[in-house]
């Protein structure tokens, strides 16, 4: 099973994006300044030839550590119920002696990094841009519980919609089905 992973941060001040409003009259976004509270959010794509794509998210108080990202591996893992083959970026908690200790001795686990700067071959990108053009864009979420069940109720649409998730990675032009090479 191909699983690609990625984290995004969400805070009450929203991903603003455009907008209509009566010609003369410019849109506004009320907003109460101060304090922002952060959490991250962790997804999952998940690909296997024949089978419909999966999705799983975490949503995170505070920071992504690796001790957290080795405790949802398990529990991917454990719905899957497949060996894994990991692509994700080169976070340091990605690459931690932690994260490496842990995929050395989990004989179903094999992690790869993508090349630096290269957000765009990751599909839970396309996740994080259909949350927050979505139903994030222009929120302006009074309190972190508005914030969360929006964003909960956004990924629960990812999660029952295989096909956005294979749009996912379509838009990544990644090549799924090389063809091997002749000498």
């Amino acid at each position: 099973m191909i699983v690609f992973s990625d984290e995004s941060g969400l805070s009450l001040l929203p991903p603003v994006r455009r907008t209509w409003a009566p010609v003369g009259q410019t849109p506004t976004l009320q907003m109460r300044m101060g304090q922002r509270p952060k959490v991250f959010v962790v997804g999952w794509c998940c690909y296997s030839l024949g089978q419909p794509a999966r999705y799983f998210y975490r949503v995170v108080p505070g920071s992504v550590t690796d001790r957290i990202l080795i405790r949802q591996l398990h529990q991917v893992h454990r719905s899957l119920g497949r060996p894994i083959v990991l692509i994700w970026d080169n976070l340091s908690s990605h690459r931690s002696r932690r994260m490496r200790a842990f995929a050395a001795r989990s004989h179903w686990l094999t992690l790869t990094y993508l090349p630096p700067y290269a957000p765009d071959l990751n599909p839970v990108e396309g996740g994080w841009a259909h949350l927050k053009n979505g139903p994030l864009a222009n929120l302006g979420a009074r309190t972190l519980d508005e914030l969360l069940t929006t964003a909960r109720r956004g990924l629960r649409h990812i999660q029952r919609h295989p096909a956005l998730v294979t749009g996912f990675l379509a838009a990544t032009h990644l090549d799924w089905n090389p063809q091997p090479s002749t000498p």
